[in-house]
């Protein structure tokens, strides 16, 4: 291989390929480093509702329990939850520069919503209620309900360790689409 090139001479001991590991206090010191202020991650997650499509974007806020942000918009399908919100270090929105359904500039950035999340509180509920016609939903239309509780990422060393719950099913055409986050500690 080309280790005779860099290290002429003596026999080789090991030779492989290894790939980058990721510890996952990392998330925290984005978070931290990324938002910095409650006022810039509330505006970051106002955004991603505004990217959506949402025409409306509800923030309360209950400083004893919890912070809920719910959206009117697009929401989330599984394939977009999994791709997009748990890749860390891309943003599924550089590649359109417009919204899908009103064509609005696209406002967030670098995928700082989730790290927002996290800077606001140490869990997460996700609801998003979806279109989603490659589902096996009768509706075409799925509800994800996911949680999150970030100090599991804090206390392993490794990022892709930790796993998120998550459960899909499928939605009444009733039900609107939109996307729900329930911030609490």
């Amino acid at each position: 291989g080309w280790a005779h090139l860099i290290m002429p001479g003596g026999d080789i001991l090991a030779e492989g390929k290894v790939s980058f590991s990721i510890e996952s206090r990392l998330l925290r010191e984005l978070g931290e480093r990324l938002v910095r202020q409650p006022e810039v991650a509330l505006v970051e997650l106002i955004k991603n509702a505004y990217d959506a499509d949402a025409e409306t974007c509800t923030i309360a806020v209950d400083p004893e329990t919890e912070i809920s942000v719910v959206d009117d918009g697009r929401g989330m399908t599984l394939d977009r939850f999994i791709r997009a919100w748990m890749r860390i270090g891309t943003s599924s929105k550089e590649s359109q520069a417009t919204s899908f359904g009103y064509g609005r500039p696209i406002t967030g950035e670098k995928g700082i919503g989730r790290f927002a999340v996290r800077y606001l509180g140490r869990t997460l509920e996700l609801r998003s209620v979806a279109d989603d016609p490659d589902s096996d939903a009768e509706t075409g239309r799925t509800e994800l309900v996911a949680r999150f509780d970030w100090t599991d990422f804090d206390r392993n060393e490794e990022l892709g360790s930790v796993s998120v719950p998550y459960v899909l099913s499928e939605a009444p055409l009733d039900m609107e689409t939109g996307t729900s986050l329930i911030i609490g500690k």
